[in-house]
């Protein structure tokens, strides 16, 4: 199952958010959409990150701006490619997003 940082979400290094929501792409960081220390290293594995660019990476960590809709992106998409349930979801992140 683990891809081990190989995104399961995104294939370019364009900001996912902005690509979204329609602002310019400054540069991208690498960012973990399920994070928290034990969760990061399984985000890694299972293949949830995500390139923001640095403008919506630091709102999102200053404000929490677009965290929740990152999260729910995240399990949406582990649960269709690794075909798991929400239970699966929550034995394995400890939390339900969606």
């Amino acid at each position: 199952m683990p891809r081990k940082n190989k995104s399961i979400v995104q294939e370019d290094h364009d900001c996912w958010l902005c690509k979204r929501i329609g602002y310019e792409v400054y540069g991208s960081d690498l960012h973990h959409m399920i994070h928290g220390t034990a969760n990061r290293k399984l985000a890694d594995e299972d293949g949830l990150t995500v390139y923001l660019c640095r403008r919506c990476h630091t709102l999102l960590h200053d404000k929490g701006l677009n965290d929740l809709l990152l999260q729910q992106e995240a399990q949406a998409k582990w649960q269709e490619y690794y075909n798991k349930t929400t239970e699966d979801f929550i034995k394995r992140y400890g939390k339900n997003y969606l």
